[in-house]
């Protein structure tokens, strides 16, 4: 048994989760005058782990139904706005608002993925990223999102103990819930792409034209996709607006969903260990390249410079992305 086949399935989300939760808790365990993993070491790691929950979601459209949508990141700043004003407005507790952050991401995934019903390849990029755009000046614009300014002190979840107040440094609860959460999603789309749904996914993204042919609902299907998508997306979004303690227009803007739509493609298209290679690479290499900005003193952030080389290099070397399939179908 290869590696590969060794760490597939549930040995390689059990030997996942054992890292994350003992990166997490060692520190809670261990009595030492320093943090052996720092407060932004595990800041980066919940980072990691939303993003892989955004590229997941994501995947539903990009990878599954193989259509390009840079408006992901409307979904992913709407779930967070939803959650904080039922939370600030409403005096809602989190845990409804999480999941009416998720329900309102859906339902407004229904207009904005009807276009996908009708218009495709570069066509659909001009649409879902204008209706990107028309959701962040929404959020600038109206008073009740705060403008620019956009909406402080949001509440922290809690099991009867505040987040905040569980563990070393205030962010372990945080990790298991995103943990829990990546795993989930992780497990649904397996289920869903190894069942009749993923086919007639996999038929869609081959030939719309063949899979109408052989009686498959096309546009039932592609807006499928779409409300899976939006309703995790918005999910990541509201668990990442409460740790933060703060949501703004910038959750909505066009670069975020360049970056996860880029997560995707990098880490591997239809692939749950690209989808997290992805979001973990994009995550950290920024940051270590800000560290070594810092370090030699360079004028400018090295990261906007090799972020578009990294896209050329990929789409060049191995457009399939680093953990993509070679094939959809195998002979």
């Amino acid at each position: 048994m290869s590696w590969k086949q060794w760490l597939s399935g549930w040995r390689g989300a059990v030997l996942f989760s054992a890292v994350v939760l003992g990166v997490s808790f060692i520190d809670s365990i261990v009595e030492r005058p320093e943090y052996l993993f720092p407060p932004y070491f595990k800041h980066i790691l919940l980072i990691c782990l939303i993003y892989s929950i955004a590229t997941l979601s994501l995947n539903f459209v990009a990878g599954y139904i193989g259509q390009t949508s840079l408006g992901h990141a409307a979904f992913f700043g709407l779930g967070a706005y939803t959650s904080a004003l039922l939370t600030q407005e409403l005096h809602w507790s989190f845990w409804p608002a999480f999941l009416a952050a998720g329900l309102v991401a859906a339902l407004v995934g229904v207009p904005l993925g009807a276009p996908a019903l009708r218009v495709r390849g570069p066509f659909l990029v001009v649409v879902t990223y204008g209706c990107g755009e028309v959701f962040k000046y929404v959020a600038l614009n109206l008073d009740i999102t705060g403008g620019p300014a956009g909406l402080p002190g949001l509440i922290s979840p809690s099991l009867g103990v505040s987040f905040n107040d569980i563990g070393a440094t205030g962010k372990e609860a945080f990790i298991v819930l995103a943990l829990a959460m990546a795993l989930f999603l992780a497990f649904f789309s397996q289920r869903i792409a190894n069942s009749r749904v993923g086919q007639a996914f996999a038929a869609i993204r081959e030939d719309e034209i063949a899979a109408s042919a052989m009686g498959i609902n096309v546009s039932y299907y592609k807006l499928l996709a779409f409300v899976l998508s939006a309703f995790f997306a918005g999910l990541a979004g509201s668990l990442l607006a409460h740790y933060l303690s703060f949501v703004s227009p910038d959750m909505l803007s066009s670069a975020e969903s360049i970056m996860m739509f880029t997560m995707v493609i990098v880490g591997g298209a239809r692939s749950i260990y690209g989808c997290f290679l992805g979001a973990f690479l994009l995550t950290i290499l920024p940051e270590i390249l800000r560290m070594l900005k810092d370090m030699i003193g360079l004028p400018f952030d090295p990261w906007l410079v090799l972020f578009g080389l990294v896209l050329i290099l990929m789409m060049r070397v191995r457009p399939q992305a680093i953990l993509g399939a070679d094939t959809v179908f195998r002979r």
